[in-house]
């Protein structure tokens, strides 16, 4: 009915037209302050720029390589000590199954006890591969179906896990559980020669990390040995003899395992043809000690006057990398978002043993807390060819290096609103927030294009370059405030969400949020400022 009023009818002024009228007139009250103070005006906006850069430092904010999902589905892997029967381990595992069973949000478990076959066991390391290890499955309600989430109800179990000498109970991360290859979060790589000096510093790095905050899953890759005897060659009574330890080696296989001597072949089949002892006379430690060696002086030589037996404990898995063994300790992150700053506890707390290390032996950090900085640097150099290109389309539109210059200064006003949002909601600095840093920088110099374009006109137009500033300000305000609003309120659904796949959206949602927020707000004092100091003092009038 408005749309039919005649003319005399209608409102003279529209409410949403008083509404913008007033900020417009507050707003050429301050920016003509700022103006007046040019210098106070941006060191008060760079002191603010500085302290909101120092916060990610302070540890307010975290960081860590992609945000922790909240999947209904969890894995824990469980180590009994070497030698635990099957049947004691089942009654471990049965334990765990009625916690995971009791604990709110779990509607169903199944438990693995034991081995699986070989081809199963090697396909997937994550399989249980001894007798004394299994694996607990833990179904969830769906996240909108339960009260509490994944890293509760970890959290709860972790809580009423069975006291077991020597027992690990480790979750997996969620990428291993659905096959994504990514490392644990945290990794410790010790490089060295001697495994018994691997094992000793491993088992003083673990000793020291279990003690850190927030630090759980504690896993070393150098396992329990398996039991096993050593011959142990006298070299000295072996030359006596004529003998070296290869050629006592060489008759202690060809007794025990076998030598391949020939090859029978029979109607087109060919048989290996394996030189060995009876077994009767090699089925025990005592008949291999008895094992007479020929010398090379024409005689033989019972292998017990030249060597003696010993118990020891051998490695399951030797790694190796960058041409030296390794041992592995991996760990999570439980109670907090904050990978980086746990690593950084980690490497405080271990710092004077890594710098005890005897020469040849060194530690490096690894595991997702490694990706996160190559994805970091990747991110950065994504951010700098976004600026240039960014800064490139400007000059091309406005046929100046000057005046894009200008506008660039939107970007820092924008990390202003991302650290403090950031800070505000406990949201940490990940790979998803990154990427909303680089749409911001698309996004905010809209605004300065908006105000610079406008002034320029105005100059153009025979205007004083003060007077334009004042009037190209009030009269773009209102295109820029709804401009950011429309783009705020298109994001908040993204921010504000709690279902699957939130985790990942909302981060980056937040950081456009924030730094539209204060890039609007103060681009609208800065560009002004920062263009009377700049702008030259005349523009040609176009003809």
């Amino acid at each position: 009915s408005v749309l039919f009023r005649k003319a005399k009818d209608r409102p003279q002024v529209d409410k949403s037209e008083a509404f913008f009228e007033n900020i417009k007139r507050r707003y050429s009250k301050i920016l003509k302050w700022c103006l007046g103070h040019k210098t106070a005006t941006l060191l008060m906006v760079g002191l603010l720029f500085v302290l909101t850069i120092i916060i990610p430092f302070t540890g307010v904010i975290g960081t860590e390589f992609m945000p922790q999902r909240d999947i209904p589905f969890m894995v824990m892997n469980v180590k009994m000590p070497t030698g635990t029967p099957l049947d004691e381990s089942d009654i471990v595992v049965s334990q765990l199954e009625d916690i995971a069973m009791n604990t709110e949000g779990v509607m169903n478990v199944m438990v693995m006890v034991g081995p699986m076959s070989d081809a199963q066991a090697m396909a997937d390391p994550t399989n249980p591969q001894e007798v004394n290890e299994s694996q607990v499955f833990i179904r969830l309600h769906q996240q909108s179906d339960r009260n509490i989430t994944y890293q509760e109800i970890q959290k709860r179990i972790r809580e009423k896990l069975p006291q077991v000498e020597g027992a690990e109970f480790n979750f997996m991360t969620t990428e291993e559980m659905m096959g994504g290859g990514q490392a644990k979060p945290i990794e410790i790589n010790i490089f060295g020669k001697d495994l018994d000096k691997l094992k000793e510093i491993s088992e003083r790095l673990m000793a020291r990390i279990s003690e850190v905050e927030h630090v759980s899953d504690l896993v070393s890759s150098m396992k329990e040995g398996k039991p096993e005897y050593h011959i142990v060659i006298d070299k000295d009574k072996a030359f006596q003899y004529g003998l070296t330890a290869a050629q006592v080696a060489s008759s202690i296989k060809t007794a025990s395992l076998g030598t391949l001597s020939g090859i029978y072949r029979k109607g087109g089949e060919e048989i290996d043809i394996l030189v060995r002892l009876d077994e009767e006379k090699r089925n025990s430690f005592e008949d291999i000690m008895h094992l007479s060696i020929i010398s090379p002086m024409g005689f033989s030589v019972p292998l017990n006057q030249i060597a003696h037996l010993e118990s020891a404990e051998g490695p399951r898995k030797i790694s190796h990398e960058k041409q030296t063994r390794k041992v592995l300790i991996s760990a999570g992150v439980t109670g907090t978002n904050d990978m980086g700053g746990t690593v950084k506890n980690i490497q405080l707390a271990v710092a004077d043993i890594l710098e005890e290390l005897p020469p040849g032996y060194f530690v490096d950090f690894g595991g997702a807390y490694e990706d996160m900085q190559e994805a970091f640097l990747t991110l950065a150099g994504a951010m700098l060819l976004a600026i240039i290109l960014v800064y490139s389309v400007m000059a091309s539109q406005f046929e100046s290096l000057r005046q894009p210059f200008i506008v660039m200064f939107t970007m820092p006003l924008a990390v202003i609103g991302v650290m403090l949002i950031l800070a505000f909601t406990g949201t940490t600095l990940s790979v998803a927030s990154f990427v909303g840093v680089i749409i911001l920088a698309g996004i905010v110099v809209n605004n300065g294009i908006v105000l610079i374009d406008h002034m320029n006109q105005l100059r153009l137009q025979g205007m004083a370059k003060f007077d334009a500033i004042l009037q190209g300000g009030a009269d773009r305000i209102r295109p820029v405030l709804i401009t950011a609003l429309t783009t705020m309120g298109g994001m908040l659904p993204m921010a504000i969400a709690s279902g699957e796949g939130s985790e990942l959206k909302s981060p980056m949602a937040l950081t456009v949020i924030g730094g539209l927020l204060s890039a609007t707000f103060l681009t609208l004092i800065v560009i002004p400022v920062i263009y009377s100091m700049i702008a030259k003092k005349e523009l040609k009038v176009e003809e």
